[in-house]
């Protein structure tokens, strides 16, 4: 005998269905999210493997393994200043297993130095800033100038004598000597290295300066094969007490510091960002961590999504000004 149901029993028993099914649905997803990551992550670096962003990525991301139990494999995609890595890993998959490792010149200026770029950085999501590292004037033995300061007079005593050697026109290197030009009025040439070691350069005497982060240099500095005219920062370097600030010597407004973080296709589940982003600020309170960016003259960060974006948009408002006055446009 067939049942008749009435409207509210069809309602009742179209509700239950429409439940049950969703829950159905739902729990593979939720348990996919609770179980992340339970296969290998990527990590998109943009240049070369035994450069410095190359090594931070892999000290980070062998910590992230150990934490979260799965491996998290680097993968080189060096080339143009690091925008060809950075517009691959815009263009992968948003689903937690392909992260990119951005650094200052990625998210701060290079969108406004380029006018052709097949990404943008709305492609991207914060997870956690890694490390902050400070910022220093690095100077052959020989040249004759203790400080910045001395420096900027010296130039302009003898112009045309001092070069400063880059990573490449619109690298990192070569900004922070463009900024460092327009803040003082010193008389510099820029060096392009694009292939081989602007630091080779500077320590056999073919430029006198290389403007960087002070990791880069901390080992011939402290060994006497390079010397460090000025650090960034309000306080001087502790394992550099002698040198002085840029500050102390009377030069504003001149602050170009070195980070990097982790960063994921926008998109990405905020489960998922949250996640990375947790076992970054556990990775950054490990002794270990500590030591070796103490050594380096920097500091590991591991702060949230939210903290991170804060940064680089203030680095935005920073640096973007400053390529707009060199009037430096690269296709």
């Amino acid at each position: 005998m067939h049942r008749h149901l009435n409207r509210r029993q069809a309602l009742a028993l179209g509700a239950g269905t429409i439940a049950s099914t969703v829950a159905a649905t739902a729990a593979p997803a939720v348990f996919a999210q609770a179980a992340y990551p339970n296969k290998p992550v990527r990590v998109i670096v943009p240049f070369p493997a035994g450069t410095g962003l190359d090594v931070d990525s892999r000290f980070f991301t062998s910590r992230l393994s150990d934490l979260l139990g799965q491996a998290f494999v680097i993968e080189n995609k060096p080339g143009a200043a690091g925008t060809i890595g950075t517009a691959y890993a815009a263009k992968q998959p948003a689903d937690g297993y392909t992260l990119y490792m951005g650094s200052t010149s990625a998210l701060s200026y290079i969108p406004t130095l380029y006018t052709r770029l097949s990404y943008k950085l709305s492609e991207f999501t914060a997870i956690s800033q890694l490390a902050l590292l400070q910022g220093a004037l690095i100077a052959h033995p020989q040249l004759p100038a203790k400080t910045a300061a001395e420096l900027v007079a010296l130039s302009k005593a003898r112009p045309g004598t001092i070069r400063a050697a880059t990573q490449g026109v619109g690298s990192f290197s070569h900004m922070v000597g463009e900024w460092f030009v327009m803040t003082t009025g010193a008389q510099i040439e820029f060096i392009p290295y694009n292939t081989s070691s602007p630091f080779a350069s500077v320590l056999a005497g073919e430029t006198q300066l290389i403007f960087d982060a002070l990791p880069a240099s901390m080992t011939n500095v402290q060994g006497g094969r390079l010397k460090a005219l000025a650090v960034t920062g309000a306080a001087r370097q502790p394992l550099l007490p002698e040198v002085p600030t840029y500050r102390e010597q009377g030069i504003a407004d001149f602050e170009p510091f070195t980070w990097f973080g982790l960063m994921a296709p926008t998109g990405t589940p905020p489960a998922f960002i949250e996640r990375i982003s947790a076992a970054c600020a556990q990775v950054a309170k490990m002794p270990e961590a500590i030591e070796r960016y103490k050594a380096l003259g920097g500091a590991p960060v591991g702060n949230t999504p939210a903290e991170f974006n804060a940064l680089i948009k203030a680095e935005q408002d920073k640096w973007i000004p400053v390529v707009q006055r060199t009037g430096i446009k690269l296709d």
